[in-house]
Parts: structure tokens; sequence; C-alpha cells
């Protein structure tokens, strides 16, 4: 016979942990552009890694000292910008950082230009010697106790992919492989993504990279169809460990991960349409932290008991569910 007292209290000690964990994540974003070798995309790449900064700061909240930019140029002025995008500089700062971050921070590593190479020998293309796929596994190896991002939006960039994959990790890239080099256009639409109202598929007021990534496909792919032309890059995601990329992940059996990871850490920075609202904008934060801990839970469940399992999900879904209608109904009132 089921022993109903003895679940309930497990499941709601069990709550309560996932509660204590799911504590907005502070975020670390550090933006790598490399050499244009043309003016043209000299000035794309800055545009691009610009636009994603203030987007950080402004948009996202993140503090404006966990924005560090590394670019072509060893003396631009522009906002957020931390040197020249060198092999030095870069590994400089994210060991740096792998020294302050705290557990649970979220480290956000993208990668912005010409890209070639071949397995671990994939790089960017930067200023004086190039960082390498095993460069970037051997750095983000420093951070076991963070989550992670790994965004290369370079040309040919397939290749990092299996190197750089580990669990607790997403990674993205803007091809399939290194074979693909030719331009590409997946950083300019992740970026809106991330910068404009496009890409919020469920409308729960924030963009996950998942949604992201899944937004800058489409586009891609639709920008080939409309010039008739035959698709040269197929971004890849991987945040399962499993070395593997996934061109059309599903944010259930695929991109589990990438669903939940947001740049804002799970801070609501502002309400749709603008609006400034406090108290529906904690409504929202509460209700995001109930589903964070309702996905913890199920990648929990192989290790718990039925009992415990059930009782802990019923009483999320109770909560979720309540904090559902108090959003509805305010949402109704100012309507």
């Amino acid at each position: 016979m089921r022993a109903r007292g003895s679940s309930v209290r497990r499941g709601v000690a069990l709550v309560a942990l996932l509660a204590a964990s799911s504590l907005p994540a502070q975020t670390h974003l550090i933006i790598v552009s490399g050499l244009g070798g043309e003016r043209k995309y000299s000035d794309e790449f800055r545009a691009l890694s610009q636009s994603l900064a203030d987007a950080a700061v402004k948009r996202f909240a993140i503090a404006k000292t966990d924005v560090l930019w590394f670019g072509e140029d060893s003396a631009s002025r522009q906002p957020y910008f931390s040197g020249q995008s060198t092999k030095a500089n870069v590994e400089r700062a994210l060991t740096q950082l792998a020294t302050k971050a705290g557990p649970g921070d979220q480290i956000v590593l993208v990668l912005i230009g010409h890209g070639s190479g071949d397995g671990e020998n994939s790089k960017i293309s930067i200023p004086g010697p190039d960082l390498s796929a095993a460069d970037f596994a051997r750095l983000l190896g420093q951070f076991r106790s963070q989550q992670l991002a790994f965004i290369d939006m370079t040309s040919a960039s397939g290749d990092m992919l299996p190197i750089v994959s580990a669990p607790n990790r997403v990674v993205i890239t803007a091809t399939k492989s290194s074979f693909e080099r030719n331009e590409s256009h997946f950083a300019q639409f992740f970026i809106d993504a991330l910068t404009k109202d496009v890409a919020d598929t469920d409308k729960d007021g924030r963009v996950s990279l998942l949604e992201a990534f899944t937004y800058a496909t489409a586009e891609t792919k639709r920008l080939y169809e409309a010039d008739s032309r035959l698709q040269t890059e197929h971004a890849q995601l991987d945040d399962a460990g499993g070395k593997t990329g996934v061109a059309a992940p599903d944010g259930r059996t695929t991109g589990l991960l990438a669903r939940r990871f947001f740049l804002d850490g799970g801070r609501v920075a502002s309400l749709a349409g603008g609006a400034s609202d406090p108290q529906l904008a904690g409504l929202y934060k509460e209700k995001f932290a109930l589903e964070d801990q309702i996905n913890q839970l199920r990648g929990k469940k192989s290790s718990m008991t039925e009992d415990a399992y059930d009782d802990a999900l019923e009483a999320l879904l109770v909560q979720l569910a309540r904090k559902a209608k108090s959003i509805r109904e305010l949402e109704g009132r100012k309507s």
C-alpha cells in the first residue's frame, strides 16, 4: 500500500530543493568577432557584435561589466569593446572569468566572423594566431559548475561542434561541417532573434536559445529560397553532450537545455509591448521559474521513486496552474 504521507513529504522536500536552485542565474557574455578581410565584412561583424552587446545590457539586463566584446580593431571606442580579438586576450578573459564566475552562472561565448579548418583544427580567423576548436574545448573546460552556451556563427563552423560538445552545454554552429565555407547569413538572423521582437514563438515575453536557433534556421532557409540559390549553410544544435548536431530540435526530445537557456538568466527585463508593470513582471518571473523546475524534475525522474516523482510533479503543476490563472486575471483587468 502506498505510504502517501511519506511520498508527499519527499515530494515537498524536492520541490523546495528545485525552487532553491532555480533562482535567476548571472549571465556573462563574451563576444569574439574576427577578421573581415574586406571592409564589407569588417563592418558587418562589428555591427552584429555591437547590436548583441547593446541588447545584452538594455534588453536582457546583463551588467555592463559582464559583457566583453573582443574585435578586429585594436583601438575601438565602441561601447562594451574590451580589446582586440587576439588569442591571448580571449584566453586571458576566459581564464579570469573562470575564477570569478559563481556556481550556476551562465557563460555565453559567441563567435562572429570567418571560419576554416577541419576537426580539432577548425578555427575562427582573428588577428595573429587563430583560436581552434581544441583551444575552445580546453578553455571551456575550466567552467565545471556553470551552464555554458558556445555559439559559433562563423562560416565552416560545423566541425567545432563535436569537439566542444559536453554535458550541460548548448553548442550551436552556423553550418553542419567545415565544407560549408561560403558566407554565412545565420548570424544576422540569430542576432535579430535576440534583439528584435520576432522569435518569441510561445509568447512568454522572452526568447530562449532554442527559439533564436529555430527562427534563424527558418529565416536562413527562406533567404536562399527567395534567391533561388542552393543553400550552403545548415545550422546545428547539440545540448545533450552527444557530439552530434541536430538541425531541427523540437524542445521535447532534443533542445531541452536550449529551451530553458535565456540570456536574462530567468529575469524579465521588460514586458510585451514595452509596458512596465512590476506585479505582472513578478508573476511571469515566478511562472518561468516553475516551468524550469518542472523541466529539471523531469530530468530527475529516472533516479526517483514513482511516488516521489508523482507528488513533486503534482505540486508543481498545481502551482503553475494557479500562477497562470493569476496572470490571466491581471492581464484581463488591464486590457
